[in-house]
Parts: structure tokens; sequence; C-alpha cells
């Protein structure tokens, strides 16, 4: 079995920003789990668990995309909150049109070749910069709180990646198996 999602993977120098912000992040919690920088990325769509067949359906509604290239700007924070308290930390991004028409695109490429995925409500783009299973609501909001007016230099998106996770103690790593190229946009 395949557990895939679609994703955006973030340059290095927004990795390395975003690895610093963490150190602020120390103390939330006992179980506290930082995503590893080289794991960092922005999730388009999750798919779930697909068996090799599916996943190679996946790969071709996916290989029919044809979307332009975009830039993004990492920028604020937020948290997801679980029963008891905060439950994810992350860094939003800026308000834009291109990344949801991107996502609609996914979806309906999915939904055309008939591969079940996870619909959520409103599409809340992030970047997770930690998983937190005991929360301390007063250390997640002083972090939020300190880097809110965080913003990154744009970055160019001209691909988005088919990820496998893999599961594990120390939090889920993730291996890149498809990447699909963006296009310029056409000239008038």
């Amino acid at each position: 079995m395949f557990r895939l999602f679609t994703g955006i993977r973030l340059p290095p120098q927004l990795r390395q920003q975003l690895h610093v912000l963490q150190e602020g992040i120390a103390g939330v919690g006992v179980d506290t789990r930082l995503t590893l920088p080289d794991d960092f990325h922005i999730t388009l769509c999750f798919i779930g668990n697909v068996d090799a067949a599916a996943a190679e359906t996946v790969d071709e509604a996916l290989s029919g995309i044809r979307a332009g290239k975009f830039s993004l700007t990492a920028k604020g924070t937020g948290c997801f909150s679980g029963g008891h308290g905060p439950s994810h930390l992350w860094m939003g991004l800026a308000p834009g049109e291109a990344l949801p028409r991107l996502k609609d695109k996914i979806d309906h490429a999915l939904e055309k070749h008939q591969v079940p995925f996870e619909k959520r409500g409103k599409y809340t783009p992030h970047i997770t910069l930690a998983r937190i299973r005991h929360g301390a609501e007063a250390t997640a909001a002083a972090f939020m709180q300190q880097h809110n007016l965080f913003a990154s230099e744009p970055f160019a998106v001209d691909e988005f990646i088919l990820y496998r996770s893999h599961p594990g103690e120390e939090g889920p790593r993730y291996e890149e198996i498809g990447v699909y190229p963006l296009f310029s946009p056409l000239s008038p």
C-alpha cells in the first residue's frame, strides 16, 4: 500500500528560515515533534492509502494537469486544534488565486480518474512546523504572536510533487515519487 498526497516542495532558503523559527517551539509540550526541514512542504491534496494499480492511476491523472507557474510567500502563523488544545503549529501563506486553482485542478483530475481522496472543508494552505500531542496553549500562542509578522521572500513554484508518506515513531517521513511540471503562462 502507498500512502499518497500531492504537495509543493519548499526552496532550501525558506526551509532554513523555518527551521530557525522552530527553535521557539521547543517548550510547547512534552510530546512536541518538530517537522524536519527536509520534510517541509505545502499539501495540496491528501489521497490516502492506495494499492500499486491505483498509484499508477494517480500518476496518470496528475500527468495530464496543465497549470501555469506562480509564486508564493510564506506569511503569518497559526495552529489547528485537536480535542485538547493546539495540535499543529504552522506557517501560513499570503493569499492568492494560483495555489487554490492548482488544488482544484488536482482534485478535478483525481475525480475524473475516479481516485478517492480526502475532501475537507475550506482549504487552508500551510506549512506544518510542529505536531503537539499534549498542547500547551500559552506557549503556542506566544510562538504565534512572536512570529505572526514573518513573511518570506516570494518563491517560484514551477512544479508539484506526488509524495509517499512513511509513518514512524518520530513522525512521518516523505518520499517524492512523482514530479509534475507547471508551465509558463501563455504570452498575449
